[in-house]
C-alpha cells in the first residue's frame, strides 16, 4: 500500500494508497493503525459512506457497470476470494479504529456537494461517452498485470472524459481542504486514499 508520510503544520499525515476491494490490504491497514497510532483515521470516501460501511447489513451492493468491470478485472488476477465489498481497507480501518476509540471520518465530498458537482460537470454527452467506454471495457476488461495497474488504468480511462476529469479534480480539492482542517487539531492522521488519487492529493497539500 506504499505508505508516505508528510508534515502539514504541526500534524504528521501518513498516507496509505489503497486498491479498492483487495482483501489482502486488510491486514496491512490493521498493522498501520497499530504501529502509527493515529489520533484520527481519514478515509477517501464521503462522510455518509463511513456510516454506510460501518452499518452494512451484508446485502449485495448496487454497483454501476463500471464497478462490475473493475471487480471482474481484479478477480482475474487475485481470484474471487481476493476481492470483497465493502472495500476491506476501509471496513477494516473503521472496525479497528472503533475498537480503539479512534475517530474515523470521510474526507471526500458529502452527498449534497457531490450531486451539485456531478450535475455541473457531467453532461448527457459525457454520460453517452462513458457508456461507450463501459461497453468497450466489458468485452476486454481493464488492462493491467497487477491490481495497482488495473486501478490506475481504470481511473485514467475515466479521466479522459473532460467532465469526469473536472469532477475528480473537485473531489481532490475537497479531500485536501478537509485534511487541512483536521490538521488544526490532530497531531497524527492516517489517511487511506485510493491509489489513483494519492499523487494529486499530495500535490494539492503542498
Amino acid at each position: 500500500m506504499n505508505p508516505q508520510t508528510i508534515t502539514l503544520g504541526n500534524s504528521e499525515i501518513r498516507i496509505l494508497s489503497t486498491v479498492k476491494g483487495l482483501v489482502s490490504e486488510s491486514d496491512i491497514v490493521e498493522s498501520e493503525i497499530e504501529s502509527f497510532d493515529p489520533d484520527l483515521v481519514a478515509l477517501g470516501i464521503g462522510p455518509e459512506e463511513v456510516n454506510g460501511t460501518r452499518e452494512w447489513d451484508g446485502e449485495p451492493y448496487d454497483m454501476s457497470g463500471w464497478d462490475e468491470i473493475y471487480g471482474l478485472s481484479l478477480r482475474k488476477i487475485v481470484g474471487d476470494k481476493g476481492v470483497k465489498l465493502p472495500p476491506p481497507s476501509f471496513s477494516t480501518a473503521i472496525k479497528v479504529s472503533d475498537s480503539k476509540k479512534i475517530d474515523v471520518i470521510g474526507i471526500d465530498m458529502d452527498e449534497e456537494s457531490f450531486t451539485e458537482a456531478y450535475t455541473k460537470n457531467i453532461s448527457t454527452w459525457q454520460l453517452f461517452k462513458r457508456g461507450r467506454l463501459e461497453k468497450s471495457m466489458s468485452k476486454a476488461g481493464i488492462e493491467g498485470k497487477t491490481p495497482e495497474e488495473i486501478a490506475l488504468n481504470m481511473e485514467s480511462s475515466i479521466r479522459e472524459l473532460s467532465g469526469f476529469a473536472k469532477l475528480e479534480k473537485q473531489r481532490l480539492k475537497a479531500m485536501a481542504s478537509n485534511l487541512r482542517v483536521q490538521c488544526e487539531n490532530q497531531r497524527k492522521i492516517l489517511a487511506i486514499i485510493e491509489i489513483s488519487n494519492v499523487h494529486e492529493l499530495l500535490d494539492e497539500l503542498k
